[in-house]
């Protein structure tokens, strides 16, 4: 309930709270998904799953995609979010050179820098964007933007709408592996030249990354599907069969000539447009910049004898793109010792946490939603604490009402104790303090009367008495009196008590000796239990 509420999902790279995430990736043939679990600083890649889009006519491309999304979803455990990626078929991509470094700075303005170069009208597209290089020295970023017609995301939102769930993340399927590629090992510090090249069977994408920074991207409307379209033709077979074939014997098979020759014909067709194109992305680069590297990944990553041939028809070191170094990264788990398959690369790329990637959305109607959800969940809370604050407040104020109502009830009753111990005769009705008081009183009043009977020219005793009691410490001495005597003739009181020890009793002697306006004498007594005569001052 307190996530993103009252304390942050994360903080930094550190998540406060665990969480699931899933990372799609569709083709026209499969759909792809990773499911990745995030806790501390800790990455755990859980699952990896590849789903086959049926092949019957029966049900239309999304209806298909949607069907898969959901088998998908049947075999994941629970989740949090779902990420997923779009072609890069559908997005114009612009580089950029901003006078920023502050990324707050650069969303500002990257609308404006990027509408006049759009091919559709700004208001119909979302836009976002990666910063793919600082340089603080001349205050100033380098950017590669992204720009996609909204009704493209809204539709391929649909189909995950449809499987009932709704993604909170649209990323760009380059834009994802670029970054998942600066997050491995064995990559993350390559300064050289390096293509990155995934091999579907409908798609083609292409990275070209300079000095560890990506410059250009490009995607073909072409793989594994039209290489067999072209062998299909040379064997008489139907495309399907074709693909079967380039899958299961790849670019290697010395010992049949016919498809040895058949395979070359059609492989150098297709990978002599790759060729052209990283040719031109060479030449817009300066120095003549040669490409040290060439990783394949994707569905074509299995067929056997590609990075032979890629090799030696670019001339270039060509290797599979490698992810079994993430494990250096000691904050990077791999569940149950699980395999990452190339055609999971950018799934995997699509949820796996990064610098770069972190505030990449297309989907801003996600982040929009999701910020209204949270405005009500706080508003919602704080009424919740206000509401508990008040009821806190309540209930603490009426226990204080009530301890103080019982205090006020017991030194009630405590005073009630004190008169009935000073001879006050205090009946059982009189339960209050006030009644005793009254009482009292009026014991006192009759008592007054029975004194000035005795005339005017004697001593006021009662007056001596009230002296007498606010002389003695009850408290302090624990007195505890069983006669008080007046005697008249002498004038004088006869006090018989009893007191907690000798401190107690020396204190008592003391205390009445200091009411000299009262009292002239203390005669000495040695005894707690005592009877003390204590003479009376004549009255002036």
């Amino acid at each position: 309930m307190i996530k993103n509420i009252l304390i942050p999902e994360r903080l930094g790279n550190y998540y406060i709270f665990q969480k699931r995430i899933v990372g799609f990736d569709i083709d026209k043939t499969h759909v792809t998904a990773t499911q990745v679990y995030l806790k501390g600083k800790a990455i755990v890649i859980e699952r990896c799953l590849d789903e086959i889009l049926d092949t019957g006519n029966e049900l239309t491309y999304e209806e298909k995609v949607t069907k898969a999304i959901k088998n998908i979803i049947n075999s994941l455990d629970k989740f949090d979010e779902v990420y997923t990626s779009i072609s890069s078929l559908n997005v114009i991509f612009k580089s950029l050179r901003l006078p920023f470094v502050k990324y707050e700075k650069i969303k500002s303005i990257i609308n404006y820098e990027v509408e006049p170069l759009l091919p559709f009208a700004a208001n119909q597209a979302l836009i976002d964007f990666i910063i793919t290089k600082e340089i603080p020295a001349e205050n100033s970023s380098e950017v590669m933007v992204a720009a996609v017609q909204e009704n493209t995301v809204q539709e391929h939102v649909k189909m995950f709408t449809d499987a009932g769930i709704s993604p909170t993340k649209v990323v760009v399927d380059l834009l994802a592996l670029y970054s998942f590629y600066k997050n491995i090992p064995e990559y993350e510090n390559t300064l050289s030249s390096v293509v990155l090249i995934d091999v579907g069977f409908n798609l083609t994408r292409l990275s070209f990354i300079n000095n560890g920074q990506i410059v250009f991207v490009r995607t073909f409307p072409k793989g594994i599907f039209s290489q067999a379209k072209d062998l299909a033709k040379i064997y008489s077979i139907t495309q399907n069969e074709a693909a079967e074939m380039i899958m299961r014997y790849g670019y290697q098979k010395e010992e049949d000539s016919k498809y040895k020759q058949a395979i070359d014909s059609v492989a150098s067709s297709f990978w002599s447009d790759i060729r052209f194109t990283i040719q031109s992305f060479i030449s817009k680069l300066p120095d003549n910049l040669e490409i040290s590297k060439v990783l394949i990944l994707g569905q074509g990553a299995k067929i056997v004898g590609i990075t032979e041939f890629v090799g030696n028809f670019l001339s270039v070191d060509c290797q599979l793109f490698r992810t079994a170094s993430l494990t250096n990264n000691p904050n990077v788990q791999i569940k149950n010792s699980l395999t990452i398959p190339s055609s999971n690369i950018i799934s995997l790329a699509t949820v796996f946490p990064s610098v770069i990637m972190d505030k990449f959305n297309l989907y801003k109607f996600s982040e929009n939603l999701e910020s209204e959800r949270l405005i009500v969940k706080q508003l919602v809370i704080a009424f919740f604490c206000i509401i508990i604050i008040i009821t806190m407040l309540f209930v603490n104020n009426y226990i204080k009402i009530g301890k103080l109502k019982a205090e006020i009830e017991s030194s009630e009753q405590e005073a009630i104790e004190k008169l009935k111990k000073a001879k006050f005769k205090i009946s059982e009705t009189e339960n209050t303090l006030d009644e005793a008081i009254t009482s009292a009183t009026t014991q006192i009043e009759e008592k007054k009367k029975y004194f000035g009977f005795i005339g005017k020219d004697r001593f006021s005793f009662l007056r001596n008495l009230l002296a007498l009691k606010d002389a003695i410490d009850i408290e302090g001495t624990g007195i505890k009196v069983s006669k008080l005597t007046i005697s008249q003739p002498d004038e004088s009181i006869v006090l018989s008590a009893e007191v907690r020890d000798f401190d107690a009793l020396n204190k008592l002697t003391r205390d009445i000796r200091a009411r000299k306006d009262s009292f002239s004498h203390v005669k000495p007594v040695s005894d707690k239990k005592f009877e003390m005569k204590i003479e009376l001052a004549k009255k002036v």
